[in-house]
């Protein structure tokens, strides 16, 4: 049950991030989620779109360095606690999270959140076995 996500390398410049948006938009892609990190000289991009594959083509067309990443998104409770249950059991499963962001989706009353960790089959099944509900490209894209 993953999920596609584009891992952008971005240089630290002005207009950077606003020619790789207006690239996707001009192709009619929808950005779901977004995540930035960056230091003094570049930044990693990570989008969830709605069409990753045409997304990742298209930017290396137009020179950016990008490539699609498989990764877990999970709804969790939007309450106090809700992200526990998640790191708890990860934790239990004694599985590193390599980095994660939350997202605004489809579903109500439910936060979302993208993780990308060290053993990604072992995290999918701790999640069924800890009843986490697993989102699917339908519900994010």
């Amino acid at each position: 049950m993953f999920i596609k996500q584009i891992s952008i390398f971005v240089e630290n410049k002005f207009g950077r991030i606003a020619k790789i948006v207006d690239t996707l938009s001009e192709n009619n892609i929808n950005i779901s989620a977004l995540s930035i990190a960056d230091t003094t000289d570049f930044g990693i991009l990570r989008l969830i779109v709605n069409k990753p594959e045409d997304a990742v083509k298209l930017l290396k067309e137009s020179g950016v360095a990008a490539k699609c990443t498989d990764v877990i998104a999970v709804a969790i409770d939007d309450q106090p606690g809700g992200l526990s249950k998640v790191l708890d059991t990860l934790t239990k499963a004694e599985i590193t999270i390599e980095y994660m962001y939350a997202f605004v989706g489809k579903k109500v009353d439910k936060a979302l959140m993208v993780v990308r960790t060290d053993n990604m089959e072992k995290s999918i099944e701790a999640f069924k076995n800890s009843d986490i509900e697993l989102v699917t490209s339908a519900d994010v894209y």
